[in-house]
């Protein structure tokens, strides 16, 4: 028996139909998942990267919370700047951080005490610190403001107040850059006489003025809140010094 020829246009069809049912077969489900994004390490996380050394960190906003000087650090800012002339006790404690002059940086305020034989160094025409006495800064009175100039001046210090053996004194050391008062150009220094209080603590301006009985002088920074002598009060920045802001209008 013959097999006849089929036509060639039967073969084409044929072949075709073919093709299109294997490409019609459904592929089999792959059973592999996705990866998981990696976890990133603690190196690479966000807290690790601001530890590292070198990086730069934020100046904190006024009257934002800051962490406590440790005695260690202290020490180093007060020999920086002091060069042994002063000591920090660190039974006493007394220090608080925060921008007292308004420019950013973080300061420290330290209580300390002359060093041994050191008083006529501190007392020194051209040491690199200021001695400086808050208690006799007048805050100005509205009757001195000048229209023309559109400030208040304060009136003039009466000669330079000295430091004595005994003294316990507040040392404020204005910070510098991002580093504050821990970068080692930070060299701008008060010595404040006769007002190292107790209950130290950093508040900011608004609060400050929220919580005085009467209007304040002009605050460009935070204030440093203490008790002294029984009563309550804080130190501002003048703009060229530390003045004193008796809660009850005690600024003797």
């Amino acid at each position: 028996m013959k097999i006849r020829n089929i036509p060639r246009t039967c073969c084409l069809l044929l072949l075709a139909l073919a093709l299109g049912a294997c490409a019609e077969q459904p592929r089999p489900v792959s059973e592999e998942r996705p990866a998981a994004a990696p976890t990133p390490s603690a190196q690479e996380t966000p807290a690790a990267a601001a530890a590292t050394p070198g990086a730069q960190t934020p100046a904190p906003a006024p009257g934002a919370a800051r962490l406590r000087p440790s005695p260690a650090e202290v020490r180093a800012a007060l020999a920086r700047a002091y060069k042994g002339a002063v000591a920090f006790e660190e039974a006493d404690g007394r220090a608080a951080v925060g921008d007292f002059n308004g420019d950013g940086a973080e300061d420290l305020v330290v209580a300390v005490r002359p060093a041994a034989g050191r008083v006529e160094e501190l007392n020194a025409d051209l040491a690199n610190w200021i001695v400086y006495e808050p208690l006799t800064v007048r805050p100005p009175d509205p009757r001195d403001f000048d229209p023309h100039e559109g400030v208040q001046k304060l009136k003039p210090r009466e000669g330079r107040p000295r430091v004595e053996a005994g003294d316990v004194l507040l040392v404020v050391l204005h910070g510098f850059g991002d580093g504050g008062w821990r970068n080692p150009e930070a060299q701008q220094t008060y010595l404040l006489k006769n007002v190292a209080g107790s209950e130290l603590r950093t508040q900011a301006p608004i609060e400050a003025k929220a919580a005085a009985r009467r209007k304040t002088p002009r605050l460009r920074g935070d204030v440093l809140r203490e008790r002294l002598a029984g009563g309550e009060g804080f130190l501002y920045w003048t703009g060229a010094g530390y003045g004193w802001f008796g809660a009850a209008g005690d600024e003797r």
